[in-house]
């Protein structure tokens, strides 16, 4: 188990669910006479799971294996710590974006998205990476 590609791949997806969801916002804003929840978290959970498998792939097509998690114990705590990352990543963001701190309805919303969508994301990749291995 290496640690180091735990909090990075934990790092990216929360930052990926982050700004999915502002991506969310915006084509909720500009669609404006829908729902917003009906618009923002479809995009959001699209963009997540199109946003770190993409970044998997990558990762795997390059051969950058030392990079990739190994085992499903490394998929699982890259998961939990995605939802650690949250908060960390988001009530600064909030505070810059918006001039205040922000309520922790907001971090349970966001947690309540990642949940679902990071499963999803997590079973993704680990299909992915357990397939066969790329040949040069």
């Amino acid at each position: 188990m290496n640690i180091f590609k735990i909090v990075l791949h934990s790092f990216i997806l929360a930052t990926i669910n982050i700004i999915g969801v502002v991506f969310g916002f915006g084509v909720y804003h500009f669609l404006i006479r829908y729902n917003q929840l009906l618009m923002q978290i479809p995009m959001a959970a699209v963009f997540s799971v199109i946003v770190f498998t993409t970044w998997i792939v990558i990762l795997r097509y390059k051969n950058v294996l030392k990079l990739l998690p190994e085992g499903k114990l490394e998929f699982f705590l890259i998961f939990l710590f995605s939802m650690a990352w949250l908060p960390v990543i988001f009530i600064p963001l909030h505070y810059i974006t918006q001039g205040y701190i922000t309520s922790f309805g907001n971090i349970y919303i966001n947690w309540l998205f990642q949940i679902p969508t990071n499963i999803l994301i997590i079973l993704i990749t680990y299909l992915i990476i357990s397939g066969k291995p790329v040949k040069k």
